[in-house]
């Protein structure tokens, strides 16, 4: 699990070192503080040898775009003249530094001896090199990108054959439908784990009695003459099957999840957060959560003081840029969000 996290030149972060992570982590803050470059931080630095990830947290905020003026969007300030660094420690040390590669070739052809006729094609190609370093062994990746003569976009990704990633990083935004692994809802049956998502679902709708697969769909029997699809129950009841499912799947690993409250009513925030909580902890799940929303807050304190010890694995931090935009965190214990939200002390 990583202890640590610091950031050079990630969007709008000019600098950010973040100490004291645990095994639940809740970030807060305002509108546009950094929470969601955070979590992309921890996603490329969980994913380092992947030249793709860079480009999928732009797809994760719904930009597709990879045309060469798009490499610079990951860069602070839009300058690409200093790579981005980011540096984390778990059981090992990680640091990578990502940057864009740019080359332009001129083809040069002579139409005969006698005529001074020249056709010229240039071959743009444009990228991004990976370089990296696990606990001081260095590695490299890239993706090249380039047009073909139909215009069509063709991508070339080189990594290293000796590096295998084992660390399993889930991330869940609120900008797409939260869709569920159906080799995970497997996995739970074959284990027999399902009460645990019987029981959250039963959060958005009391009278859920279990749920089924079939052709592709998640099925729940909620009282009625047939099972309905879970999606006819709307986002809340997607969106924890997703959470827990995910943090299932990702034994041993990290799942992100930007915005946790979107979808969910505030009276179910307790039980939201007990799920997550013991499931993370059946699994060994480190996750990173992010929250504006001060029953979010409430919830996990509520969940955290209703039921054993969570003091030594539960963390929140408040996010804060400042006018240079360092971001600085704040560290909240347990019982310090206690004495804030007792006191009705604004801490988000």
């Amino acid at each position: 699990m990583f202890h640590n996290i610091e950031i050079n030149r990630f969007r709008g972060i000019k600098y950010s070192k973040i100490e004291g992570l645990k095994q639940i982590n809740l970030f807060f803050g305002k509108n546009n503080c950094g929470k969601s470059s955070l979590l992309d931080a921890f996603f490329l630095i969980s994913g380092i040898s992947n030249p793709k990830l860079p480009l999928n947290v732009n797809i994760i905020r719904n930009y597709r775009r990879l045309e060469s003026s798009d490499m610079k969007l990951d860069f602070y300030s839009l300058d690409m003249s200093s790579p981005i660094v980011i540096k984390a420690e778990n059981d090992e040390t990680r640091e990578l530094q990502i940057s864009v590669v740019e080359s332009s070739s001129s083809k040069v052809n002579l139409l005969g001896e006698d005529n001074n006729v020249v056709s010229t094609d240039l071959d743009n190609k444009y990228g991004l090199v990976l370089k990296y370093k696990v606990d001081e062994q260095a590695y490299e990746s890239s993706i090249i990108m380039s047009h073909s003569s139909n215009n069509s976009l063709e991508q070339r990704i080189k990594m290293p054959a000796h590096y295998k990633e084992k660390l399993t990083c889930r991330y869940l935004n609120p900008k797409f439908d939260f869709t569920t692994s159906f080799d995970g809802l497997v996995d739970v049956i074959k284990n027999k784990d399902e009460a645990f998502i019987v029981n959250a679902l039963r959060l958005i709708e009391p009278n859920i009695k279990d749920f089924v697969l079939s052709q592709n769909e998640v099925l729940v029997d909620i009282g009625l003459n047939k099972r309905i699809p879970i999606n006819m129950m709307g986002d809340g009841a997607r969106k924890i099957l997703s959470i827990l499912t995910s943090i299932y799947e990702c034994k041993n690993g990290i799942v992100l999840i930007d915005e946790l409250s979107n979808g969910f009513h505030y009276s179910v925030m307790k039980g939201v957060w007990r799920s997550i909580v013991s499931v993370a902890k059946k699994n060994n799940v480190q996750i990173f959560a992010t929250t504006h929303d001060l029953d979010s807050i409430k919830g996990l304190r509520d969940a955290a003081m209703s039921g054993e010890e969570y003091d030594d694995f539960i963390v929140c931090f408040k996010l804060q840029r400042t006018s240079d935009n360092e971001l600085k965190s704040y560290t909240y214990s347990l019982d310090s969000v206690d004495y804030s939200l007792t006191q009705e002390i604004e801490i988000r």
